[in-house]
């Protein structure tokens, strides 16, 4: 297998660099242990009976993340990407199998080779969800070898498991900076404190504390009734308890609870703290802090609905092993019932476990404070888990889920490996079976268009499989995809793909299969099987089948020209919705792999009920966003203005992207933001800020007072994270306009007979992150000028840089004299946006007239 030439330009080819390196340094900074890396590096080796097997990333040098069969030190473990054999793997983007390295060209000359450690190598490429190349997994011998498909199909699945690993530290590395970005923001956070003396009945709370609980210092008595006369009455006696377990073992304390205060109402408080002896060992103090968590409590039962509708089991065990919580999926595979097992030891009711894996992974992160992760047989589930556990302050959270199927498996392929100069045939069609499936997999995911899907699903089929196919989905889910609007039929099926190889017979087979009037109360068939889920198998299709489903003659006497011999019926499912089924032709005979095609089927089914309701929500999200942009711009006199909005073309719905006008005294306040995030979510908060800024904006503030206001109040008034957002004010009587930015890309200005340029601005920070000052800038537009305000997604691209797009859209409006409108029409088309791009586009155009 020889290593392709690459054909992009050394630009294209930096930028890839830069962004694998990036991802590459995710992964290694995850803090996640190797033990995952190094079962999978130690399975391709004992899979593929070589002596070793390695994860390489490349970075700025190779970094090898795993390897069994040799020892290397951690200094060892890093090396030039020049001297790599993986080098050539992820250059080339696919397997490279080299049966002699010292006859390859490429790799005789490198010093894992001329060592005599290699002699030959089989490499993949590994790829992140996005498709980068990031590194590979390769295994290697050093004695001459050839590689078959056999053992190319076998890596690459290991390589997808690889991948799943690489995915996961990657969201690890994701996860630990969220985590130290939180508690710094708790530091600065306003959070009381309290210092209870256990001989005196003293209490002193700080300033932050008495407010919170609706005192001020005059009216605070500095002792534990004033605490108890805010407390709700339900809550008191536990809040009591706590203290006083806390007290009698000089150990520490953790309450929620509601207080109650006038005017106010019911608000959650938590608190934590702990007692302090004095020198005589005797408790003296209680110091702690407080804070109002009511919205993090809402945040809290989300998370808990969201832990009942998971896919994954998910428990949680106290300080004391005890049941804390316990998920619907985890009660199926625990086989017991939440409210048996909720306050009982996990070691009472599963004593098969104590002393054993589970028993000893739970208490080592118990003891490091760190996360384990295991693969494990229960005998009295008869079932291999895979678990992976969280310590937390109250215990450890632990997630599960069933991989016996897997495990299965992986012992069959062992067995196969152990006997394959005997069964040398049926090794052969099961690495087809493989291969087939895995590029099944990858191609049905590729789109989020319901036709594509289908038509993926036609390609792997026909003619591999039968001599042709036809899907038909219930009339709801067809509905969308052969353009009708009217409300379908609930029991009807429409035939929307038919598979031919010859595109003539495929037209005529459509005509004739669409007239049949499928429902799902036929006893066989499409809607048998649609009914029933269950596939259907006939070795030889009788003439009465035909003639229980034509309409009448002339279709009774089409069908029969077919001379089906034999046909395979399976259904298209996904998340127990049955969506349709397809059927699969085979006129002259010749066995069907059945359980191919159930597997290609159910995961056709699962890309298919995803594209559909990636597009339902995608609509949705797009009719919000466009209900809350301004449907009209201000008309005020001196100026013209032009807005556009496109929604992204591609990823997750719709974003956050906004603009706005306001017509304030003789000018107008203009505001371009974009909210961090897709979906409606997003849209929901660019409509408040949005709102919030008309607001400001009404009340006169300046652009630069605006954002200090909205930045300083942001977490009061928006639910929000992150946006960037620039404010203009222009005055026409003057022909001056004030600009301030938070984060913003700089407006760009195209005055006549000079060149376009960009306003020189000095941002602030974004709202949503800290408090700043946002420095304003003042430039003069003459009459005949031109603005232009824009969101990112207008110049930024994964193909180019993003000073790239910036200097494309300054020179797009070289010489440009042309209204609003028309200048939204040329910048967009210039920047290939004209149809959408990868992101939501906001766009808005000022023309100052005389």
């Amino acid at each position: 297998m020889s290593v392709p030439q690459q054909a992009a330009s050394p630009a294209a080819r930096s930028a890839e660099d830069a962004r694998r390196i990036a991802a590459v340094r995710r992964v290694l900074t995850a803090g996640l242990p190797p033990h995952s890396l190094d079962r999978l590096t130690r399975l391709a080796a004992q899979l593929l009976v070589t002596p070793y097997a390695q994860v390489s990333l490349l970075a700025e040098d190779q970094v090898v993340a795993s390897i069994h069969g040799i020892e290397l030190s951690p200094e060892a473990r890093s090396s030039s990407t020049d001297d790599s054999l993986c080098g050539l793997t992820v250059a080339a983007r696919l397997p490279v199998a080299i049966p002699d390295t010292h006859a390859h060209p490429q790799a005789a000359a490198l010093p894992p080779v001329t060592s005599g450690l290699v002699r030959s190598y089989l490499g993949v490429p590994l790829t992140d969800s996005e498709g980068l190349v990031l590194g590979a997994l390769c295994v290697y011998d050093g004695v001459e070898r050839s590689w078959s498909e056999r053992d190319v199909g076998i890596l690459g699945e290991l390589a997808a498991s690889v991948n799943a690993e690489l995915e996961l530290r990657a969201l690890a590395a994701d996860m630990t900076r969220s985590s130290a970005q939180l508690e710094l923001a708790l530091g600065a956070a306003d959070i009381g404190s309290f210092d209870f003396d256990l001989v005196s009945g003293s209490l002193h709370w700080d300033d932050r504390l008495v407010a919170l609980f609706g005192y001020d210092r005059a009216t605070f008595g500095d002792d534990w009734p004033s605490f108890e006369a805010r407390v709700h009455p339900d809550d008191l006696p536990r809040v009591t308890a706590a203290v006083d377990r806390a007290v009698e073992s000089s150990g520490d304390f953790a309450a929620e609870y509601r207080i109650v205060v006038p005017g106010t109402g019911e608000r959650w408080i938590q608190a934590r703290g702990r007692v302090l002896p004095d020198m005589l060992g005797r408790p003296s103090r209680l110091l702690g802090a407080a804070f109002d968590f009511t919205e993090l409590r809402d945040t809290r039962d989300r998370l808990a609905r969201l832990l009942e509708t998971m896919s994954d089991a998910f428990m949680a065990l106290d300080a004391q092993w005890r049941f804390s919580y316990v998920n619907p999926e985890a009660e199926r595979l625990l086989g017991r019932r939440r409210e048996d097992v909720l306050g009982r030891s996990v070691w009472d009711e599963f004593p098969e476990a104590v002393g054993g894996t589970f028993q000893q992974q739970y208490e080592h992160a118990v003891t490091t404070r760190e996360m384990v992760l295991f693969e494990e047989f229960f005998e009295p589930l008869d079932a291999w888990f895979e678990v992976r556990a969280w310590p937390g302050p109250d215990g450890l959270s632990v997630y599960f889920h069933d991989i016996t199927e897997r495990k299965r498996a992986e012992r069959e392929r062992e067995d196969a490996v152990r006997e394959r100069e005997q069964a040398y045939a049926a090794a052969e069609a099961a690495n087809t079976r493989l291969a087939l499936l895995a590029d099944a997999s990858t191609r049905l995911s590729a789109s989020l268009e319901p036709v594509a899907v289908l038509r993926t699903l036609s390609d792997l089929v026909v003619p591999q499989l039968g001599a042709w196919a036809v899907v038909a989905l219930v009339g709801e889910t067809a509905a969308p995809l052969l353009g009708r609007d009217e409300v379908p039929d609930p029991m009807r099926l429409q035939v929307v793909e038919v598979a031919h190889p010859d595109p003539v017979e495929a037209a005529r087979l459509r005509e004739l299969l669409q007239s049949l009037p499928l429902s799902l109360d036929d006893a066989a068939g499409v809607g048998a099987v649609t009914r029933t889920g269950e596939p259907e198998w006939l070795a030889e299709v009788a003439d009465e089948a035909l003639v229980r489903v034509a309409p009448d003659e002339a279709v009774l006497a089409a069908l029969r020209e077919l001379q089906l011999h034999a046909a395979l019926t399976v259904p298209l499912t996904s998340r127990g919705r049955r969506l349709g089924a397809m059927t699969l032709a085979q006129p002259s005979g010749g066995a069907i792999d059945r359980a191919l095609l159930l597997d290609i089927a159910g995961r056709a089914g699962a890309a298919l009920d995803n594209a559909l309701l990636y597009g339902t929500e995608r609509r949705t999200g797009i009719t919000l966003q466009r209900s809350l942009l301004p449907r009209d711009l201000p008309e005020v006199p001196g100026l013209q203005l032009a807005p556009r909005y496109l929604p992204g073309a591609t990823g997750a719905f719709v974003g956050g992207d906004w603009y706005q006008g306001v017509p304030v005294g003789d000018g107008v306040v203009l505001a371009m933001g974009d909210v961090m995030g897709h979906g409606m979510r997003s849209a929901a908060r660019m409509g408040q800020l949005r709102a919030i800024v008309a607001t400001l904006a009404l009340e006169g503030h300046r652009p630069g007072e605006l954002l200090t206001r909205l930045a300083a109040s942001s977490d009061v008034l928006l639910d929000l994270e992150l946006a960037t957002l620039l404010v203009a004010h222009y005055d026409v009587p003057s022909r001056t306009m004030t600009v301030a930015s938070a984060g913003h890309p700089p407006p760009l200005l195209a005055s006549p007979g000079e060149e376009p340029a960009y306003v020189e601005l000095v941002p602030g920070p974004p709202i949503g992150t800290v408090a700043g000052t946002y420095p304003e800038t003042t430039v003069r537009i003459e009459p005949g000028a031109t603005l232009v305000l824009y969101t990112d997604g207008l110049v930024e691209s994964r193909s180019a840089p993003l000073d790239e797009g910036l200097e494309t859209l300054r020179r797009s409006l070289r010489g440009i004299r042309l209204p609003p409108e028309a200048v939204c029409d040329h910048v967009l088309r210039e920047l290939g946006r004209g149809g959408g791009g990868e992101d939501d586009v906001a766009l808005l155009v000022m023309a100052a007239t005389p």
